[in-house]
């Protein structure tokens, strides 16, 4: 090994390059820790003292202000100002007198008239401690003080600027820091008749600042002009009234904009003579915020260093000792133990490259080097072990995971086919018409039909939830009519087994919507009541809703029964999928399925609880509560969708093409799509549809993505990128909506939606013959929000069925002034819209209308109606997704 590469070389290199660095790195931070404790403790100790002051200067404000307004508001000035005789000035002169002897910082009292340009009505003054009443009263109106004091309100008080004693021009004599405080006098008319005036002396709240500052700390008080109104040296204090050249600004580095744009400060800051200090800054404000003072506390940054650089020289020259001494025993130590893990060091790179070698590995010794060897013999067999017993069950699972997606898949696929056809032909034959007799069997089908796909959409939802792929969408819901559509879904069923099934709704749930899930709200029910209908085979079945009021709103969902009951001790088993109570039971009263495992994980999906009670032969209990708020939105009057479909006449003829194998959904579709301008061309081999292709590009396209056990996905998305399908693509498939979107956003689940899937496949074949209408007005006025979007679609259906009506009277009583009256009133759908055809479609007068261009106003708002009812599916589908 050469001696670059040598472990004790680098051992040795590392540690003396890190002793080094460590010392200095040692002394620069205790430089650094020592530095940062004492500007921290000093920093801590500039805002304890600026906090004092500022306590002492708010503290003092505070008692003027209590003193001025006991004085405003005591009875005896209130006497002497509604009935001024020589009682009344007495006891003011008492009161004045009083208030100046004990005050120590009050030097003058004053009470100022408004009349007579603001003449002095009483004046005390102290001088020497000696209070007594001046003759001297002079006029007041033309100062700042007075006019600023007229003007507050009741209650209010004013407060001067912090300067020398001065009036008119003239500083008192000796010269005082002063501060005046005011307040308005008012009648029993709550009229200004006068101005109390309180001459504060500031000389006491001086004293306690050079008392809390002491030592090392400075501390200053400045106004907005940098003037110094208060500062350890007098001879720079109110150097604009004294006319000597002091202020902050011009002493220290800072600029006036920087200090009083701020509430407070805290930094560094450069003075005379280049010295550094720690400073703060803290705005003060008085008289309602139209005052402002800065107080300023500061300390020298070099006084406070010098025992930390001290504590950094003497630190450097112990560790260099320490460093020289430490590298020599680093050298030694690693040079001694580098050979001794030299071998097993490569028996484990080795053993990572996957090399197999015979080295000896030092087991036999004692030390912790044997125990080193020791442990990888034993860890480099026990990890082989298990990475192959890892490989085995790897296998096993993602083969088990394969089959079960793969069993979901084609079971989905395999019943939902045959539910949809037997649906969808359901709906024709309530079309049909159906007899009295006849109509029960077509309930019957449509319910049975009904039960055997939920029981599909809860296998399939389990299993999501299992996999936590569920999510809970809050959107604005009308939880009342969802309870009673569930109600009236069930109650026949319920009468045919002779039970009283009831549906209780409080007053506030048919009054408001609320934010939920529409859909899985609507499973958590459907799954209980179908338990309940399923088990009960005498009495009643009660459901009762209601709103908890709180913190939080709950939704409480109670559904009683009077059915076979549950054990109590296997109540808590009923969250078991497949739990029997009994074994020997089977079929209709063997268990409890999904249903109430599945009902369980979405009321914990929506942060709400369940319980239940039950005695065995009496009946059982469910009670849900799940929380909910109150939607922003309110109901809305078009809430129930309209049963008529108006779809519009097709005047070219169109060629479909139907990839399907399914023979009952080929013929469910030519029900679907009979129409004379279609023709519906059904395949279920590739080879046949790409040849109907190639004779002829179809003007749209409708297929199942499961072809005799193959999926097209990926086959019909190779078609779609070579240009091979250039027509609109419908998905009718069982698989799920997001393997669905990935091909084309134009899809349908079975079972599915017959008039919705019509619909779609009337808005593409018109779109041929119509400009279709352009929604994107509508989606950014409302924010594309799915639920706003189904109402004002339901709104624009409505109002157009009442257009085509109001046109058809119309037509008949050729009435000009309705005529018109419908043109301004479609203006605003048309601009919105982009409904051109609509706009040219209409004259201006009625009278010239022929039958056949009636016919073609009738055929467009035919066709305007079938986009709106599938655009509205749109939104629906995106509410429930």
């Amino acid at each position: 090994m050469k001696f670059r590469y040598s472990i004790v070389t680098q051992f040795a290199l590392f540690f003396t390059g890190l002793l080094i660095f460590s010392v200095l790195l040692t002394g620069y931070l205790v430089f650094q820790k020592a530095s940062g404790v004492i500007v921290e403790y000093s920093q801590d100790r500039l805002i304890h003292t600026s906090e004092m002051a500022e306590q002492s200067f708010y503290s003092l404000l505070n008692e003027v202000s209590n003193d001025i307004a006991v004085i405003a508001a005591s009875p005896t000035l209130r006497n002497y100002i509604n009935n001024p005789t020589e009682k009344t000035v007495r006891d003011v002169d008492r009161l004045f007198r009083a208030t100046l002897e004990n005050k120590t910082s009050y030097f003058q009292i004053r009470l100022i008239g408004v009349e007579d340009n603001g003449r002095e009505v009483i004046r005390f003054d102290k001088s020497n401690a000696r209070v007594f009443k001046s003759d001297i009263l002079q006029q007041k109106g033309d100062l700042d003080y007075f006019k600023q004091t007229v003007q507050i309100g009741k209650g209010e008080f004013y407060f001067s600027k912090i300067n020398l004693n001065e009036e008119y021009g003239v500083v008192s004599n000796p010269p005082t820091p002063t501060v005046r405080a005011a307040s308005p006098i008012f009648n029993t008319s709550d009229q200004a008749v006068g101005v109390l005036v309180i001459n504060v002396d500031l000389g006491e709240l001086y004293k306690t600042f050079g008392q809390i500052s002491g030592g090392e700390h400075q501390l200053y008080l400045i106004d907005d002009d940098g003037q110094y109104l208060y500062s350890p040296e007098p001879e720079k204090t109110f150097g604009l009234q004294t006319q000597k050249d002091y202020d902050f600004y011009s002493d220290f580095e800072i600029g006036r904009d920087t200090l009083i744009s701020k509430e407070k400060i805290i930094g560094q800051l450069k003075g005379l003579y280049d010295h550094t200090y720690l400073s703060y800054f803290k705005k003060l404000t008085y008289f309602q915020g139209k005052r402002n003072v800065y107080l300023i506390s500061l300390i020298e940054q070099n006084l406070l260093l010098q025992s930390a650089r001290g504590v950094r020289s003497e630190s450097f020259r112990t560790l260099l000792w320490v460093c020289l001494f430490s590298i020599l025993m680093s050298w030694f130590f690693t040079n001694f133990f580098s050979r001794k893990i030299n071998r097993i060091t490569k028996a484990i790179a080795n053993y990572d490259k996957g090399v197999l070698d015979g080295m000896e590995l030092p087991t036999n010794r004692k030390d912790e080097i044997g125990v080193l060897a020791n442990t990888f013999v034993k860890m480099k067999t026990k990890i082989d072990r298990n990475v192959k017993d890892l490989n085995v069950a790897l296998e096993k699972e993602q083969l088990a995971k394969k089959q079960r997606d793969e069993f979901l898949q084609n079971m989905s696929h395999e019943m939902r086919t045959p539910l949809n056809t037997i649906l969808g032909l359901t709906q024709f034959l309530y079309k049909q018409s159906p007899s009295d007799v006849q109509l029960p069997i077509i309930n019957s089908l449509e319910r049975s039909a009904n039960n055997l796909a939920g029981l599909i959409y809860d296998v399939l939802d389990h299993q999501k939830l299992l996999e936590r792929k569920v999510q809970i969408v809050n959107r604005p819901t009308n939880i009342a009519m969802l309870l009673k559509d569930i109600h009236s879904s069930y109650e026949f069923e319920a009468m045919q087994k002779g039970l009283v099934f009831s549906l209780d709704l409080e007053k506030d749930l048919e009054e408001q919507l609320f934010e939920t899930d529409l859909l899985r709200l609507s499973q958590i029910v459907t799954n209980l009541v179908v338990n309940a209908v399923k088990y009960t085979q005498r009495g009643q079945i009660n459901l009762t809703a209601k709103i908890l009021s709180g913190e939080v709103r709950l939704l409480e969902i109670r559904l009683k029964d009077t059915g076979v009951g549950i054990l109590p001790e296997n109540i808590a088993k009923i969250n078991e999928r497949f739990f029997r109570e009994e074994e020997g039971l089977s079929g209709r009263y063997g268990g409890y399925g999904l249903g109430l495992s599945i009902v369980k994980q979405l009321v914990e999906l929506f942060g709400g609880s369940i319980k239940a009670k039950s005695e065995k032969g009496v009946g059982s209990e469910f009670c849900v509560t799940i929380p909910v708020k109150v939607a922003e939105v309110t109901k809305s009057r078009y809430n129930t969708p309209t049963k008529e479909y108006f779809r519009p006449r097709l005047h070219h003829r169109y060629k479909v093409l139907f990839i399907e194998d399914d023979l009952s959904t080929v013929e469910l579709m030519k029900h679907i799509l009979a129409n004379e301008k279609i023709e519906l061309n059904q395949y279920d081999k590739l080879d046949d549809i790409m040849k109907s292709i190639n004779d002829g590009p179809p003007d749209l396209i409708i297929s199942d993505l499961m072809l005799a056990d193959e999926n097209l996905l990926e086959i019909l998305k190779k078609w779609k990128v070579a240009k091979k399908i250039n027509c609109p693509l419908i998905l009718v498939s069982a698989l799920e909506p997001e393997i669905m979107n990935r091909l084309s956003t134009i899809n349908f689940q079975k079972p599915f939606d017959i008039e919705a899937l019509k619909d779609c496949v009337y808005c593409i074949l018109g779109s041929k013959e119509i400009n279709t209408p352009d929604f994107s007005n509508i989606y950014s006025n409302y924010d594309a929000d799915a639920f706003k979007m189904v109402e004002v679609l339901k709104l624009l259906q409505s109002e157009f069925k009442t257009y085509l009506d109001r046109i058809e009277a119309v037509a008949n009583s050729k009435d000009q002034k309705e005529w018109i009256a419908i043109q301004h009133k479609l203006v605003a759908h048309i601009n919105s819209l982009g409904l051109t055809d609509l706009k040219n479609a209409m004259p201006e007068r009625i009278v010239v209308v022929e039958s056949d261009e009636l016919s073609k106003i009738y055929n467009l708002f035919a066709y305007y109606l079938c986009c709106f009812r599938f655009e509205e599916y749109i939104n629906s589908k995106d509410l429930s997704s």
